[in-house]
C-alpha cells in the first residue's frame, strides 16, 4: 500500500466523514451497531497494541496496570455480582482514571503520585452525589466524550501543526458533518425498526438519554430508574425527531472514529508489529464478532470491557493532545505578535 502524504490522508478523511455522516443520516441505529461490533474491537485491540508499544505516553512502567485494573472494576461493578454497590460508583471510578492518567503524565515521583491519587479518591467521593457528575463520567466521557470530542481534539492539532488548507478543511468538515444532524435532523424513516435492533440497542440507551437531557427533550428523571428507561425507550428514543437526530449523531461519532484509526496506518504505522500479535489481535476480533453474535447480550458485555480498557488507556494521550493544542495555539500566538512589532518597527 503506498504512503500517503499528510494532505492526502486529510483528504481520505474528508471522504470518510462524508460517507459516515450519510450512513448515519439514513440508518442511525444500524449503523452504530454495525460499526461497535465489527470495526470496533478491532480498532480497540490495535489501538492497544499501539499505546503498549508507546509506553501509553505515560512516565511510569507500571501505570497501564493502573488504568486496566480501574477498567475491571467497572467491568465487574456492571455485573452486578456485588450486591449494594451503587451503580454510580462507575463514575467515581472513571474521575479517578481520568485523573490519575494526567498525573501519571506530569508526575514521576511516587509521594507525588500517591497524594493525588488519594486526592482523587476523596473527592470522587464527594462528587458522586451530583447527578451531572455521574453522567458526564459514567456515561459521557467514556462514549460521546472520547469518539468525538478527543477525536476533534487530534484534527484540531494536526490542523494546527499543518497550518496547512487540508488540516483546515478536514476540521471544517467534521465540525460541519456534526452540525447537520442538528440541523436537518435524519432521514426519515419508512419502515419500523426492527424487533433485533431495538433489543440490540437497548443497552446504550442512557447514552442517547444523557445527551437529550441538557436540551430540555424529556421530562424524565435524571438520573434514570427503570420506569423513565421504559418510557424513553417507547416515547422517544425511535419516535422523536430529536432523539433520532442525536442517535445521527452518535453513529456519525462512532463510525468516523473507527474508520479515521484505519485510515492512519501511513501516519502513525500502527500495523507495524510482529506476526505473532497480529495474528493474536486477528484471533480476538474474530472471537469477539462471534460471541456478539452467539449471544448478543454477552458479546456487548465483552465488547464494552473492551471498549472501556482502551479508552482509559487512551487518557494519557488525550491529556497530551490537550497540551500540544495549548502549545501550537501559545507559538502561533507568539508568532503573530513578533510579526506585528515587526511591521510596527518598520512602519517607523
Amino acid at each position: 500500500m503506498p504512503k500517503l502524504s499528510t494532505g492526502q490522508l486529510n483528504y481520505l478523511n474528508i471522504g470518510l466523514m462524508l460517507v459516515a455522516a450519510v450512513a448515519a443520516w439514513w440508518r442511525p441505529f444500524e449503523l452504530f451497531l454495525f460499526a461497535y461490533a465489527f470495526l470496533g474491537p478491532l480498532h480497540y485491540l490495535t489501538e492497544i497494541s499501539w499505546l503498549h508499544d508507546r509506553k501509553y505516553f505515560t512516565r511510569g512502567r507500571w501505570d497501564y496496570l493502573v488504568l486496566a485494573s480501574l477498567a475491571v472494576v467497572i467491568a465487574v461493578i456492571d455485573t452486578g455480582w456485588l450486591p449494594g454497590v451503587p451503580m454510580h460508583l462507575r463514575a467515581a471510578v472513571t474521575y479517578i482514571a481520568f485523573g490519575s492518567a494526567l498525573v501519571f503524565v506530569l508526575a514521576q515521583k511516587t509521594g507525588t503520585r500517591l497524594a493525588w491519587f488519594l486526592f482523587l479518591v476523596a473527592t470522587s467521593f464527594y462528587a458522586m452525589r451530583l447527578a451531572a457528575f455521574d453522567s458526564i463520567f459514567s456515561i459521557m466521557l467514556p462514549t460521546i466524550v472520547h469518539v468525538f470530542i478527543f477525536t476533534g481534539m487530534f484534527i484540531l492539532v494536526g490542523a494546527l501543526r499543518e497550518r496547512s488548507f487540508s488540516g483546515i478543511a478536514s476540521l471544517v468538515v467534521f465540525c460541519g458533518c456534526a452540525a447537520t444532524f442538528f440541523v436537518f435532523g435524519a432521514a426519515p424513516r419508512t419502515g419500523q425498526i426492527g424487533d433485533y435492533v431495538q433489543k440490540t440497542y437497548g443497552s446504550f440507551a442512557q447514552l442517547n438519554y444523557a445527551l437529550m437531557t441538557p436540551f430540555s427533550q424529556h421530562d424524565l428523571a435524571v438520573p434514570m430508574n427503570a420506569l423513565d428507561y421504559a418510557i424513553f425507550v417507547t416515547n422517544y428514543l425511535y419516535q422523536s425527531p430529536v432523539a433520532l437526530a442525536m442517535m445521527g449523531l452518535i453513529a456519525f461519532a462512532y463510525t468516523y472514529h473507527y474508520l479515521n484509526w484505519f485510515s492512519k496506518t501511513s501516519i502513525i504505522q500502527w500495523q507495524n508489529i510482529s506476526r505473532r500479535r497480529f495474528a493474536a489481535i486477528i484471533a480476538i476480533w474474530l472471537g469477539s464478532i462471534g460471541l456478539y453474535l452467539y449471544d448478543y447480550r454477552l458479546g456487548l458485555r465483552w465488547l464494552f470491557f473492551l471498549s472501556l480498557t482502551h479508552v482509559f488507556l487512551e487518557f494519557p494521550l488525550n491529556h497530551l493532545t490537550f497540551f500540544n493544542i495549548g502549545k501550537e495555539l501559545k507559538g502561533m500566538a507568539w508568532g503573530a505578535g513578533y510579526r506585528l512589532k515587526v511591521l510596527a518597527g518598520g512602519s517607523r
